[in-house]
């Protein structure tokens, strides 16, 4: 369970998280344009970042959560190491129960097999499948993933699409691109603009819905993008979310 209280994140001298409140007790989805805070809030939650406010963990302040092995994340800082593949996998097997054998599989089934190359050597597609198949494989309770699709092929994201459904019973599932969340109708979803995080809302609904500029008072959601406020409501004309491919586009609206 990861519970955020009234969080805020600064970077630079720049608010990049504002006042976050969600309760996770289950897979869900971030949704939000690029810059958007996405990846913030997951560092956030990872103790990565210092943080302002809560984010609790199976009950215990993250600031305070030291050798917790049911949550992993596949963001990159938890790799920027040196090492070689068959490194990575060793360690984690040591001090996260990964399962050695699970991960060569899942790494072979995307066209990885060399375990004898450095980290640092992969493509950028192949980093991102490596270190979500890493965090995958550790069969973790609960699990961060951070743009888990981008720059991954069509055929390699239908198989991380499984592996997310199969692994991990709660966590955040962070992504710009709304055609892969059509994947997890069943799911709860979050949109986050200029680090303002809003819902929960069903995948389903969500998809199913038009966005409208103003405020609806039968919307699902309203959100606040740029200074203007938009509305996702059912049954109404507007921009079907449907056609939006990514969440950026709602800054050309």
């Amino acid at each position: 369970m990861i519970d955020l209280v009234n969080v805020e994140v600064n970077y630079r001298g720049i608010k990049a998280i504002k006042g976050v409140t969600m309760h996770v007790e289950s897979k869900v989805l971030l949704l939000g344009p690029n810059g958007s805070g996405k990846t913030t809030l997951l560092r956030a939650v990872a103790g990565i970042v210092p943080y302002l406010g809560s984010i609790r963990v199976d009950g215990t302040e993250v600031r305070s959560l030291k050798g917790y092995s049911s949550l992993s994340t596949n963001l990159p800082e938890v790799f920027s190491v040196g090492l070689t593949l068959g490194d990575v996998l060793s360690i984690f097997s040591d001090i996260k129960g990964l399962d050695g054998r699970r991960a060569v599989e899942m790494l072979r089934e995307v066209g990885i097999r060399d375990l004898r190359q450095k980290t640092y050597s992969l493509s950028t597609g192949q980093s991102a499948l490596f270190r979500t198949i890493v965090a995958l494989a550790t069969d973790p309770k609960i699990v961060l993933l951070d743009e888990p699709f981008e720059n991954v092929d069509v055929a390699k994201r239908r198989k991380v699409l499984s592996w997310i459904k199969e692994y991990g019973k709660e966590g955040i599932v962070v992504t710009h691109e709304l055609e892969l969340a059509s994947s997890f109708q069943e799911l709860d979803s979050y949109l986050i603009f200029e680090g303002k995080v809003y819902g929960p809302v069903k995948v389903g609904e969500l998809l199913s819905s038009v966005v409208t500029e103003g405020r609806d008072p039968e919307a699902l959601l309203v959100v606040e993008v740029e200074g203007k406020e938009f509305s996702f409501v059912k049954g109404k004309e507007g921009k079907r979310m449907a056609d939006i491919i990514t969440l950026d586009r709602l800054y050309s609206m």
